[in-house]
């Protein structure tokens, strides 16, 4: 039990490091320059999203963060953690917002789908208004959820970290 503990540990913390670090990525450097490059980085976030393989890697990454955490919490908890104890509540909270991110980053992972459908609709023609209309519609609606994505596993990482210090 004690190897299957260190094993899944260690399997979390990499893949929560693998999907908080592109999180952030995205929301503190891609996202802004690809808004501040118009329509050639939207060319950039099409090969990133087709060639670059990231909403697959970021899917197993943060797939990976949630089954071993659930694995983890079963095992050290048998169950549901005492919610009377410090740590015991910040593992539960974090476990629920990392929940809550991963159901939102799915969401995202469906929006890119469909902006890249539409871009390759729009591709060798001029698109139309209503088509610039729609893709913008999405692509804010996919930084959105993306931004709260970010937050929710930020907050997700401070209920493990904190975990180890409110030990009662």
């Amino acid at each position: 039990m004690a190897w299957a503990l260190v094993i899944l540990r260690i399997i979390h913390i990499f893949a929560g490091v693998i999907w908080v670090g592109a999180a952030y990525t995205m929301a503190l450097f891609i996202t802004p320059a690809v808004k501040a490059s118009g329509a050639e980085g939207q060319k950039f976030m099409q090969a990133l999203a087709q060639h670059g393989k990231l909403p697959k890697r970021m899917s197993m990454a943060s797939g990976l963060t949630v089954l071993s955490g659930l694995l983890l919490y079963g095992l050290l908890f048998h169950g549901l953690a005492p919610l009377n104890t410090g740590s015991g509540l910040a593992l539960t909270l974090g476990g629920l917002f990392g929940l809550l991110a991963i159901m939102l980053g799915s969401r995202t992972g469906s929006t890119m789908k469909q902006i890249q459908a539409l871009s390759a609709e729009v591709a060798g023609a001029e698109p139309k208004p209503e088509q610039l209309q729609r893709l913008g519609a999405l692509q804010e609606h996919m930084a959105r959820n993306s931004a709260i994505a970010t937050i929710l596993i930020t907050l997700s990482l401070l209920g493990m970290v904190l975990s180890e210090y409110f030990v009662i």
